[in-house]
Formats: structure tokens, C-alpha cells, sequence
């Protein structure tokens, strides 16, 4: 059993990430929105934060996703069901994850 993080930059392409997860069978992943802290640091707080949200303000944002995962080669599988759809993941910022060890689960 692996441990599955998953950090969604270009959060355009969600839907098709999500359902790439569904075709190999992690379903049971949960995911939540944070801010990226390079694309924060850089630019200064408005003082009306959270009245409007404007295309600059939803770059900062990625999603954080974690799954246990049965195997390796099921992530594999996920990311050649993504790429086999036109989604190019090696020239475009779109994801990044990392696949741990699990030790114990209870």
C-alpha cells in the first residue's frame, strides 16, 4: 500500500484528473484547496481580500490531493489514462505528486 500526494497547479484541468483517479479505481481520495506560497509571497495583499476574486487570485490557488493507492503501477496507469486524453504533463505545470510507503494503516 502507497500513500499518494497530489499537488494540482492548474486547477483547469481538475475534472479530468478527477476522472482519470475514478478509471483506475481511486476513488476514495480527498482533496482540499490551499494557496501556493511562491505566487503569494510575490505580490502584496489587497486590501478588499476575499470581496473579489480575479484570474491572478485563483493562479495562487492549487488543489492538495491524498489517496491511499493499492500499487505503483495503478499511479502509472492514472497518469497514462491523463496523458492518453491530451493532457501533457511533462511540458505543462499542471501536477506534481509523490508516491510514499505505507507502513501501518488502521
Amino acid at each position: 500500500m502507497y500513500f499518494l500526494y497530489m499537488k494540482i497547479m492548474n486547477t483547469t484541468y481538475k475534472d479530468d484528473i478527477f476522472i482519470a483517479l475514478e478509471s483506475v479505481g481511486i476513488d476514495k481520495a480527498s482533496y482540499f484547496e490551499s494557496n501556493n506560497l511562491e505566487k503569494s509571497l510575490t505580490d502584496e495583499m489587497p486590501l478588499f481580500k476575499g470581496f473579489f476574486t480575479s484570474d491572478e487570485e485563483n493562479d495562487k490557488k492549487v488543489l492538495i490531493l491524498t489517496a491511499l493507492v493499492e500499487s505503483k503501477e495503478q499511479v502509472k496507469e492514472f497518469r497514462d489514462n491523463l496523458e492518453a486524453t491530451g493532457v501533457d504533463l511533462k511540458e505543462e505545470s499542471i501536477l506534481r505528486y509523490a508516491i510514499l510507503p505505507v507502513e501501518e494503516y488502521f
